[in-house]
């Protein structure tokens, strides 16, 4: 029988201190094997592997996610809070799980760097959870009763490296949306091609260039712009009908998008 730790805690002790070190090393890698049942080399693997998946348990990664997209809003809010209070009764988290959770969300709230690699592993590790985890983070993105720009590019960035497409990501808008913005069904594909046409963008450009783009659109048919331009009469008195449509298409696009 081979005690991998007990093994590697004697050599790298006899290096570092000689004989006092390995008997030391070999005593602490002994408490090792036994406290993880490590045999043979080949269960070390297994072990880490084991610690590995620890550490990226549903809950870890859910309220690490939860507190980003929070704060993402720009400051967290009692609705965010609560949200979270909710989600931990709903996994019927006890009293040590609901303490670490949050902990993870304050975590979470604080973080600095991006999530996106620890979503695009554990998707990898965990593919039907990792879809529960994108519509949890959608319902916190809906919780304040609105979408940032911030957010929604969280959404993005998450949904594709969970593989969760466009159409599932609009579903999971609608599903969660505050049923006050409850809005008439989304357009056809051709009248969403014909606006998107008129404002000058692509269906699928980003909402800051849509944004941009119909702000602009507006800017030209101002009838003060048009009079300096020099158009004609027709055209003047046809800019508020041009207004409209204008307004309208946009609208359609923001709706379709979820933006």
């Amino acid at each position: 029988m081979l005690w991998p730790v007990t093994l590697a805690g004697g050599l790298l002790g006899a290096a570092a201190a000689g004989i006092p070190g390995a008997l030391l090393g070999a005593v602490l890698g002994h408490a090792l094997d036994r406290h993880w049942r490590l045999r043979r080399w080949t269960d070390v693997p297994v072990r880490l592997r084991a610690l590995g998946g620890r550490k990226l348990s549903f809950e870890r990664v859910l309220f690490l996610c939860l507190g980003h997209m929070a704060k993402a809003n720009g400051r967290v809010q009692a609705v965010h809070l609560q949200l979270a209070r909710d989600l931990m009764q709903q996994y019927r988290l006890d009293e040590t799980r609901r303490l670490q959770a949050m902990r993870w969300f304050n975590e979470g709230r604080d973080q600095a760097r991006s999530l996106e690699r620890l979503v695009a592993r554990f998707a990898r590790r965990e593919p039907a959870l990792a879809v529960e985890l994108m519509d949890a983070c959608w319902r916190m993105a809906l919780a304040s009763g609105s979408l940032a720009s911030a957010q929604q590019q969280l959404l993005n960035q998450w949904g594709k490296k969970v593989g969760v497409g466009r159409g599932e990501q609009q579903r999971m808008h609608q599903k969660h949306r505050p049923h006050s913005q409850q809005q008439a069904p989304v357009a056809r594909e051709d009248q969403l091609q014909r606006d998107a046409r008129l404002l000058g963008v692509a269906l699928a450009d980003s909402p800051d260039s849509i944004r941009r783009a119909y702000r602009r659109q507006l800017s030209r048919h101002h009838p003060d712009k048009l009079s300096a331009r020099g158009a004609s009469a027709t055209v003047q008195n046809n800019a508020g009908e041009q207004i409209r449509d204008i307004k309208a298409a946009y609208a359609r696009i923001r709706q379709y998008r979820g933006f």
